[in-house]
């Protein structure tokens, strides 16, 4: 017997529809409910719409490039440094990435790594390198504040790629957030977690993760250690995408392997969103275990869009002050999609 209940109801609506002589017309969506955090998502698969090819006008790209604090000429100047005893310095950098505080920050400890020279990369055309060297120099700073304030476990590495997201810069970055406490979002997590230890006495990320293998239709496979699944109720209107570090209890335990295989992972999930002209999306990154119960780090990835004609936001009063989601797509469609891209064999950039 399954000890994951994957809650979903089916709910059915009425309509005399006008595009059809106003007959009466049905229509059936369903409500899901995640088991450890009791998240709701509502999916109406009728409401999927393709992305229309659509690419950033140059001109817009060339005005964003001129005020561009993270370019070449400027990230110099233009960046903050760290103070001397945390890095002597001013910023940390490996391979391209560079690593230095935050102008607006919204932690005590709240970074910026550029990821690269470049001022736009297309989500097809970022390569391994780019992200590994992100995340280590990444991991580097949160293991330096480790050391030194371990008190401060909870972390996080975040990204929001193109506006789309709510980035606000098209120069490819990524920011970390280290707290003595957890956000939200994680604090629901670890409580899902304690609960579910005290009640079914076993961990929560193994079960799941066994339950998904078992089941098939929302688990994509893994790179290594790291695993990746379509969430069952997601966060997103395109859906969402679960990572899981298996193993991986903290930020800290993760090896340069680890980066590899999540890089590898998420350039798969790349090429998928750009055959569907997605070209934007938020991920986050999660470390940090409630005390006495173990957590495994994990992550999310929702691809975002507008809505034509007038790129109307794809968040709307739903989810910004009910705290649900309507989503476009079923999880299982979502996963079917993504699976040929996720196991083909052609050579990673």
């Amino acid at each position: 017997m399954s000890k994951i209940e994957f809650y979903q109801k089916e709910v059915k609506t009425w309509f005399l529809d006008p595009k059809d002589s106003f007959m009466e017309k049905e229509l059936q969506f369903e409500l899901r409910k995640d088991f450890l955090t009791g998240h709701v998502s509502r999916i109406l698969p009728f409401r999927r719409r393709k992305q229309s090819e659509h690419e950033t006008p140059l001109e817009v790209l060339e005005a964003s490039r001129k005020d561009c604090p993270f370019c070449p000429d400027k990230i110099f100047g233009l960046t903050p440094k760290f103070v001397s005893d945390f890095a002597p310095e001013g910023r940390i950098r490996r391979g391209k990435a560079v690593l230095f505080p935050n102008s607006f920050p919204y932690s005590r400890y709240n970074w910026v790594v550029v990821l690269s020279d470049e001022h736009v990369i297309p989500l097809d055309c970022i390569s391994k390198e780019i992200l590994r060297d992100g995340f280590l120099v990444a991991q580097e700073g949160i293991e330096k504040v480790r050391l030194k304030e371990p008190a401060l476990q909870y972390c996080s590495i975040n990204w929001n790629y193109f506006p789309q997201s709510g980035g606000g810069l098209f120069h490819p970055h990524i920011q970390v957030v280290i707290e003595g406490s957890p956000t939200s979002s994680h604090q629901k997590v670890l409580e899902g977690l304690r609960k579910y230890r005290k009640e079914r006495g076993s961990f929560f990320w193994e079960d799941y993760l066994l339950e998904e293998i078992q089941i098939g239709k929302r688990y994509l496979g893994k790179q290594g250690k790291i695993h990746f699944l379509i969430a069952f109720s997601p966060r997103g209107v395109l859906g969402e995408i679960v990572v899981l570090f298996s193993e991986r209890g903290l930020m800290s335990d993760l090896i340069m392997d680890d980066w590899e295989d999540l890089s590898q992972g998420l350039i798969k999930i790349f090429r998928f969103f750009k055959s569907q002209s997605i070209e934007s999306f938020n991920l986050a990154i999660f470390s940090g275990n409630d005390e006495g119960v173990p957590s495994w780090v994990y992550a999310r990835l929702c691809p975002r869009m507008y809505f034509p004609p007038w790129s109307t936001s794809d968040i709307n009063y739903f989810e910004k002050l009910h705290d649900e989601v309507i989503c476009g797509v079923t999880p299982e469609e979502l996963c079917k999609e993504l699976q040929p891209f996720f196991h083909e064999n052609k050579d990673l950039i």
